[in-house]
Parts: structure tokens; sequence; C-alpha cells
């Protein structure tokens, strides 16, 4: 018996060491300085003695107790940021900073401690107005204006919920736990014994709509569903996203329409239960159901499932994780690239599932990453520069090599098809995101396809010119060429095939470009928007300079050195668009993948696949077949 004494001694000790801190205390007390802060301190001065030494005897506590999680959990890294805030109200810093550090450390432990911040079932809004009569109005007021029959002898005063600045710095979550858990030191009791779960909920969101204007209603619900930006505001029909934002937040995130959507989704949230889930809480659940689908022995059904994980959920926010960061959406990529190899090939089911384990904890960086990332001026400007220039320079080369293949056989007439070509590719590409944006939803696959079948045509015919410019090189070939006139040689059909090709090389970028800086230009907020554009205007010039330099010492060349030169470019391209074309159409799930220990090099489209890199090797080995075939023919010639 003591033995047993003494070993539930041990247990109960250790348990309440591991759980000495209460999550759901701590984040009530973070929000509460978020959002109470502006009450204290404006413009670095303070406003209100008693508030803003509530402020810092708040503050004191959220980093004790940030500093006792970190002992308990190593790894969180929540003191540093407690530390920050406390210094911030120490030094009297402005109020969006706080709130900055208040939304990061309000995100770090919702993911870090897995909290159930969202209601199981759809808030019921007309019930909650009855609640709300019987339960808050006459502290509240009817209309919650804080003015009800018990108000004048509160203290504090109960809160004004159609007060805007408290409205926009307030997430449902944060009303849900002051109505769960109360307020100490004030009249707010908890109604966590006498309201359900479920009406707690409706409560919190009830409350959290009174504050939004009839037309800024009727204005977020022309939003919905999202249709103009859906690959940003689609992020706002995930309810965790809802729940643990600020409409602030919203805002810095989504732009103005972000917090219109919102205030619309707070006043109707029952249409997050009716409508599809978001893009990656559908990638979670695909993978999930692919998961258990392997289990049950449906092989085929777990491989469906976890392909369109990707092509209908992660794919379609991958712009806006690679805009913050790169590296997290090339992890999530290879690693469903994985998970789906394991499926085919069979796996044992323990492999399937520890890698799908890894695919959703992924997935969940990736939701932290698109509702709590920012982009620095810095990250705006050098990810614009990098993401025109690595989507326009592989077309830039075409349509350069091309003009200078025209200006050098004095066929400058041929510069208007060229220009035709690359112009319409532009306007269709456009075209296409509006289309795709107001009209018609494009898959993932359908988008991956038509870029991979773009890069195969652009393939064959790079290839083709190629060969034809490397044939014409030969003795006899040059002279046969010259005599014949370039003007015959180039006729009218091959001049719109020299469009048709600068078409295919500029239309399959440009859709995927406007997607990223569509991605990039939500996730940025004032001046890295401004750094963003001249980002952007930088990638243009260097580009232009780069086509003028291009056609400035092509022109040096004599015409049959510049054909040879421009044969081996043209047999350059068409190798990259051919790893290109396979990887697109392997992530369509329209080719086979055996993955091969290679590195990924993105600007030669050479990629860690066995089935792409065989291609790129075949071409390659043509390639030096026939340079060198042909030039054997002109030495001996």
């Amino acid at each position: 018996m003591r033995v047993l004494s003494a070993l539930l001694l041990f247990l109960v000790t250790t348990l309440a060491g591991a759980t000495t801190v209460d999550t759901s205390r701590f984040l009530q007390l973070i929000d509460y300085i978020g959002v109470d802060y502006p009450g204290a301190v404006q413009q670095g001065k303070i406003v209100s003695e008693a508030e803003y030494a509530e402020m810092r005897e708040f503050a004191a506590t959220v980093a004790r107790q940030a500093a006792e999680l970190d002992r308990q959990l190593p790894g969180l890294e929540l003191a540093a940021q407690a530390a920050q805030l406390r210094d911030g109200i120490e030094a009297r810093a402005d109020s969006t900073e706080i709130a900055r550090l208040t939304a990061t450390m309000r995100q770090m432990v919702v993911a870090r401690f897995d909290m159930p911040v969202t209601p199981h079932e759809a808030p019921d809004l007309a019930r909650a107005q009855v609640l709300y009569m019987d339960n808050c109005a006459s502290c509240h007021g009817e209309r919650g204006q804080g003015n009800g029959p018990m108000a004048r002898d509160l203290e504090p005063p109960p809160t004004n919920f159609l007060d805007l600045a408290r409205y926009n710095d307030r997430t449902v979550y944060g009303l849900y736990s002051t109505i769960s858990l109360g307020v100490e030191g004030t009249a707010m009791q908890s109604f966590a014994a006498s309201l359900t779960e479920s009406e707690r909920w409706s409560l919190a969101f009830y409350v959290g709509q009174l504050a939004v204007a009839p037309d800024a209603r009727a204005q977020g619900a022309a939003l919905w569903p999202p249709r103009a930006e859906k690959r940003t505001l689609a992020a706002l029909g995930d309810l965790k996203t809802l729940t643990t934002l600020t409409p602030n937040e919203a805002a810095q995130r989504f732009g103005h329409d972000g917090r219109l959507l919102m205030g619309y989704l707070r006043s109707h949230p029952q249409l997050l239960f009716e409508a599809g889930p978001a893009p990656l809480a559908f990638a979670r659940e695909a993978v999930q159901a692919s998961v258990q689908a392997y289990h049950d022995g449906r092989q085929d059904e777990a491989y469906r499932q976890a392909l369109a994980a990707y092509l209908d959920g992660f794919e379609l926010v991958e712009g806006s994780v690679a805009a913050v960061d790169r590296e997290l959406k090339l992890e999530v990529e290879m690693a469903m690239t994985t998970y789906r190899q394991l499926i085919k090939r069979g796996a044992e089911v323990d492999a399937v599932e520890a890698q799908a384990d890894t695919v959703l904890a992924l997935l969940d960086r990736s939701v932290a990453t698109i509702t709590s990332g920012t982009l620095s001026s810095g990250a705006a400007f050098s990810g614009a520069l990098v993401i025109l220039l690595r989507e326009g320079l592989e077309a830039l080369l075409v349509i350069a090599a091309l003009a200078a293949f025209l200006v050098k056989t004095e066929r400058r007439d041929g510069l208007l098809f060229l220009h035709l070509g690359w112009g319409g590719a532009l306007v269709a590409g456009v075209l296409t995101w509006i289309v795709s944006q107001y009209f018609i939803n494009f898959s993932g696959a359908s988008r991956e396809i038509t870029e991979g079948v773009a890069a195969l045509i652009a393939m064959v015919v790079l290839f083709w010119v190629g060969f034809w410019l490397h044939s014409k090189t030969s003795a006899q070939q040059w002279k046969r060429f010259i005599e014949g006139s370039i003007h015959k040689a180039l006729s009218t059909g091959t001049l719109w095939g020299i469009a048709g090709l600068s078409f295919i090389a500029v239309y399959r970028e440009v859709f995927e470009t406007i997607l990223f800086y569509q991605a990039m230009w939500v996730q940025a907020a004032g001046d890295s928007r401004s750094a963003m554009l001249a980002g952007m205007g930088s990638a243009a010039g260097a580009l232009a300079v780069l086509a003028w330099l291009i056609l400035r010492y092509s022109a040096r060349l004599p015409l049959r050195q510049f054909f040879s030169v421009t044969s081996v470019f043209m047999f350059v391209l068409a190798i990259i668009f051919a790893g290109k074309g396979v990887a697109a159409l392997q992530e369509a799930g329209k080719l086979p993948m055996e993955p091969v220990n290679f590195p990924r090099i993105d600007f030669l489209g050479m990629y860690p696949s066995m089935e792409g890199l065989a291609l790129q090797l075949g071409l390659m080995i043509l390639a030096v077949v026939v340079y060198f075939g042909f030039s054997r023919k002109q030495a001996s010639s």
C-alpha cells in the first residue's frame, strides 16, 4: 500500500508539474493586453495611469508564465516574445506594435498546444440573440453599447461591442474565452456552468458582429464565395483562421476586402459549415481520407485522395506560402510527392501513416505561415524581383534569340509576327486569370496539364528550330541557303511558327506569374507593397537590359556563326522545357514519377525524378549526335 501511495503521489506531482500554466487563461491574458493597451497608451503617452499599471502587471504575468511554459516544453520560445511584449509596454510602444506581438504569441500558443479554437457545429445567432437579452443586456445594453441598467454601478464599465476600435482588435475565440472564463476583478462572470459550449460559441459570434455596419456587411456578402481573390480571401473560409484572427489582422493579411469578408462571415458563420473547406483544410481532410483508404486496402482511392490533397488543396495557396517561406512550400511539395509514391508502391501501412503525419505537420505550418506571416520590405522587394526574373527569363531568352535571328537575316518584317505572338500571350494570360477568378474554377490538375503540355510543345519546336539552324551551318547547306535566299526560306508559314513559339514561351509563364504576385500582394502591406513594386520594376529593367545585350552582341557575330551559337542555345532551352513539362504533368498525376537522389535545379528544369532526367539526358544525347553528325559532314565536304 505504501508503494502504491508513493507511486500515486509521484504521478500526481509529475502531472501537476506538466500543467502548471492554464493555457486558456494565458491566451486570454495575451488577447486582453492586445485589445486594451490603446486605452492605456496613445502616441507614446500614458492616457490612463490605472490602465497602464494593469498592462504592466499583465505583461509581467505573461512573461512569468511564458518562461514557465518554455521550461516545461523546450523549444517553445515563448519567453522571448513575452519579453518583447513586456519591454514594449515599458517603453510605451505604439499600439500597432503591441497588437503585432500579441497576435504572434496567440498564433504560437494555438498552434503549439493544439487548442480547440473552433465550434463543433454551426453557431445559431438567432438563439444567441435570446441568450444575449437574458444574460448580457442588463450590463451591455440591448444593442451592445455597454449602457445597460446595471452599467452605471460597474467599474470597469461593461464593454461597448459597437466600439469599432475594440471590434477590430478582438478575435471571436477571445470573446468565447471571456464568456467561458470570465474576467477576474470585474463583474464579467464565467458562463461555463450555465451555458453549453455551443451556446457560448453562438454568443461569441453574435457579439463579435454587432459593430459591423449594414453597408460593410453587404460589401462583405458580395465577396462570398470568393471569386476575385479566391486564392487569398479563401483562407478566411477556414474556420480556425476566422476565429483566431482580428479584423485588423485580416486587413493586414488580405487587404480591406479581408476586413469586409470577416465581418460578413462573423454574421453568417453557418456558411462555413455549408460550404466546402478552405484549401489547406481540404488538403488535410484529403490526406486523412487517403490514410484511411490505404489502411482499408483501397490503394487506388488512397492515391486519388492524396493527389487531390495537392492539386485541389495545397496548390491553391502555395503562392501565399511561397511569398513568405519558399523553403516551406518546397518541403510540402516534396513531402506530398513522397507520400503519393509510397502509396503507389504499396509500402507498409506504418510507413504511409508516418509520411502522412509529416505532411499534416507541414500543412499546419503552412496555415500558421499564411495567417501570421507578413512580408518585410526587403523580402517583398527580393521576392518580387526573383519571381519575375525566374518566370520571365526563359521566355525572354526565346524571344530575344528569335528577334536576333530575324534581325540578322534581314527579315525585320518578321518582328511583327514575333511581337504578335508574345503580345497575344500577355493578353491571353491575363484573360485566363480573369476567367479563372470570375467565371470558371480551373482545377489544380488543369493548370498543371496546361503548363506541362505547353512546355513540351515548346520543347519540340525549340529542338526543331535548333536542328534547322544547325543544319544550315555546313558549307554546302549554307551555300544553298544563301543562294535560295533567306527571304524564300523564311516563308509566311515559318513566320507564323515563330509567332506561335513566342506565344507558347510567354503564355505558360504569364498566368503563374500573376498568381504569384497576387499572393505576394496580400501578404504585403504599406511600405512592403512599395518595395514589391520596386522589385517588379527592377526585374523588368534587368530583363530589358539582358534583351538589349543579346540583340547588340549577336549583331556582331558573322551570320553563319550566329546560326551555330543560336542552335546550341535552342537545344539548351529545349532541354530545360522538357524537364519542366514532365514535372508539371507528374504533379497533375498524368505521368509516373520515380524519385532519385538528385538536386533540384529550377532554372535548368532539373528535378529529382527519373522520368524527367531521362528525357533530358536523351535530348542531350540527341543534340550531341545532331551537332557532331553535321560537323562531320561539314568537315568531309
